[in-house]
């Protein structure tokens, strides 16, 4: 019988126990030496993981895999790819144990963080705009997403407050609908699992987060 999951934690936003229950430090582990072979970079911001081992379903038995973002200076790049060539062989040995590490890249630069508002106003157009602004709203590892945050909380403070309000909800709503994803595996492997109720606990933390960092 496959295990599962008697009760999930709805009350802070990550949540790096596995699916019985036990504490699993391999996802901090991960973060800390891809900040460490990343920070001397200067294109890096910062690693913030996602996923099943933030949120207390992460099953090894079922091939779970830890997920990172990765956040990168755009403007700064040489053109290549050089944080991934640095990365190979920090992951390396997790793919060996059967551990695999999947990296999503989060590109940033001040022109896009200067029209912000006019994104907002076209959404769909630049979602993937927005969707990184949400996703720098994680808890990460990277000095210079502060920097960031501020650089987008000092334009937002020169907006009325329609527009504040309306940014603010556009980011919550991105990383709350990016929940829903993960629905089908939950529901296998958390015991009576509630999506509304779990819904409604995200939006709460990810309000109070969005807020404290772009509102202050």
């Amino acid at each position: 019988m496959k295990e599962r999951r008697k009760q999930l934690c709805l009350n802070k936003l990550i949540d790096a126990t596995d699916i019985c229950g036990s504490a699993d430090g391999t996802v901090f582990e991960i973060v800390q030496n891809i900040y460490k072979a990343l920070s001397p970079l200067p294109e890096f911001i910062g690693v913030a993981p996602f996923g099943s081992s933030t949120k207390g379903y992460f099953d090894r038995s079922a091939g779970s895999d830890f997920d990172m973002y990765i956040f990168e200076d755009k403007t700064l790049r040489d053109g290549g790819d050089r944080l991934l060539e640095e990365l190979h062989p920090v992951l390396l040995p997790y793919m060996k144990k059967g551990t695999p590490v999947q990296i999503v890249e989060q590109f940033f630069n001040e022109e896009n963080i200067r029209n912000l508002m006019g994104m907002i106003d076209s959404v769909p157009h630049n979602y993937f705009y927005l969707t990184c602004f949400a996703n720098l709203c994680r808890p990460m590892r990277g000095e210079k997403a502060a920097y960031w945050r501020n650089v987008i909380k000092e334009e937002l403070a020169h907006q009325p407050r329609a527009n504040q309000e309306k940014f603010i909800l556009l980011i919550v709503n991105s990383l709350v609908n990016a929940e829903r994803i993960s629905f089908p595996k939950m529901s296998e492997r958390i015991d009576g699992f509630d999506s509304e109720a779990y819904l409604l606990s995200r939006r709460i933390l990810w309000t109070r987060r969005v807020e404290k960092l772009y509102l202050g």
